[in-house]
């Protein structure tokens, strides 16, 4: 008997919020990942692999009510509840608290991989998104947190972002504000609100009937005046509304990084903005975002988390960056549409089983170059259709005397060696991965600049 599926049978779908790549698009995600992960390897970053799935604590008890709230739990076998992976920093400091504490510091790890997020689906963000990024563990100097500031520009221009700005607050300025104004609750969320929407009516709401003294007063009413790229007067300005020594160290810690930035050569791209109170539930210093114009979300975010290794074990100082892949794609220069496909290989290979012939390939292959072999017996010239068909720009047709080398440029004579000259085919490929890879940014071997 046959069964047919139910008219709403979810066989063959995939649930809302993921999706699948292929072809070109999965190349240039794992292509621009890969960007990442060696640009991370030049700085020193070693490579970390967090597991997809922890304990539903593990997340819940250090992220902050909407992290939480985002999080995808479901029931181990033995009745634990578990949640897949919200971020890659809570893993990575869970490693390092409970494994890795006796061990020299700092500690630098770089991943990249699957995060997972009960949102609802929007423009470079799904349910499921990828996300690469660093950790800096043991060290609270500034020229950590400037470390991986400079990481983040330095990433962006190898990936030719023609523009970016990175911009950068300190929680220790509103928490100081905060110990300042003593607070209650309810009046710390409403003012936390209108700080972070950047409402005017919101904060001078805040301010009716408030009993704050004129200084008190100063600080909140020009707080959101203390955002731009003119960052020694924005520390300026800044450092004479501190209300006490927690304020004041946040202007210095400021100060110290940005001398930093200088000195990397890339303080042109920051920005300072003190109304940048953005946490996760564990960022205790600075906090930055990546931003480039017309698109309308962070490409890269990060801060300081000097107590979320501790929860775990020994106390550490920490600070890393997170780049969301999809994000970066879209922000990046696209490449003119065309029908999509496979993406071709270099060359086409009918080697009729001869094992100089798959030598050559391999040494094809060591040079970079994508090598195809094509199956069954061709005859003279079909080698060269079928790969024109499949948008190949060279093929390779191997006799036991000679081997005959088709290349899109050609007309119709081939270009042929003679086996008794492999100097010459050899010359010839290493001239092709030459020119593939000159055109080609560091970023991948295949399909032009990402």
């Amino acid at each position: 008997m046959t069964h047919l599926p139910a008219l709403n049978s979810t066989a063959g779908q995939i649930p809302r919020g993921v999706a699948d790549y292929f072809w070109e698009e999965a190349f240039r995600r794992r292509a621009l990942e890969q960007t990442l992960l060696r640009h991370f390897r030049r700085w020193g970053y070693s490579d970390v692999l967090p597991p997809t799935f922890e304990y539903a604590d593990t997340i819940a008890a250090r992220g902050n009510r909407a992290l939480q709230s985002e999080m995808c739990r479901f029931l181990d076998r033995d009745g634990s509840m578990l949640a897949l992976r919200v971020d890659m920093t809570i893993a990575v400091a869970r490693l390092v608290g409970t494994r890795l504490h006796d061990w020299a510091m700092p500690q630098r790890f770089c991943y990249a991989g699957s995060v997972f997020r009960d949102v609802e689906p929007r423009a470079g963000q799904q349910r499921e998104f990828r996300q690469a990024g660093v950790e800096l563990i043991g060290s609270a100097a500034p020229e950590a947190d400037a470390e991986v500031l400079a990481l983040t520009a330095s990433a962006l221009r190898d990936l030719h972002l023609a523009d970016f700005r990175i911009v950068v607050g300190q929680m220790q300025y509103f928490d100081g504000l905060l110990q300042a104004l003593q607070l209650g609750p309810e009046r710390r969320a409403l003012l936390q609100q209108a700080i972070d929407r950047n409402s005017e009516a919101e904060l001078a709401s805040f301010m009716q009937g408030a009993t704050f003294t004129r200084r008190q007063q100063r600080a909140v009413q020009e707080l959101p005046a203390l955002s731009g790229p003119d960052i020694p007067h924005i520390l300026a300005r800044a450092e004479r509304l501190c209300l006490n020594t927690t304020m004041h160290a946040a202007v210095l810690n400021l100060r110290a990084i940005c001398a930093v930035l200088a000195a990397y050569g890339v303080l042109d791209h920051v920005s300072l903005d003190l109304t940048e109170i953005h946490n996760l539930g564990y960022y205790t210093g600075i906090t930055f975002e990546a931003l480039a114009p017309g698109v309308g979300y962070r490409l890269a975010s990060g801060g300081r988390y000097d107590n979320l290794v501790g929860s775990f074990g020994p106390p550490q100082p920490a600070v890393g960056v997170a780049f969301g892949l999809e994000r970066l794609l879209l922000a990046l220069p696209q490449r003119a549409t065309h029908t999509p496909g496979p993406l071709a290989p270099d060359i086409l290979v009918a080697t009729h089983n001869d094992p100089r012939c798959f030598a050559l390939i391999e040494y094809a292959r060591g040079l970079g170059l994508h090598v195809a072999v094509a199956f069954g017996p061709h005859s003279d010239g079909a080698l060269w259709t079928v790969a024109q068909r499949q948008g190949i720009a060279c093929a390779l047709e191997w006799h036991d005397e000679e081997a005959w080398l088709y290349e899109k440029s050609a007309t119709s004579q081939p270009f042929a060696r003679t086996v008794n000259d492999p100097a010459a085919l050899r010359q010839r490929l290493l001239t092709l991965a030459h020119t593939k890879h000159g055109d080609m940014p560091d970023a991948g071997q295949q399909g032009g600049s990402l």
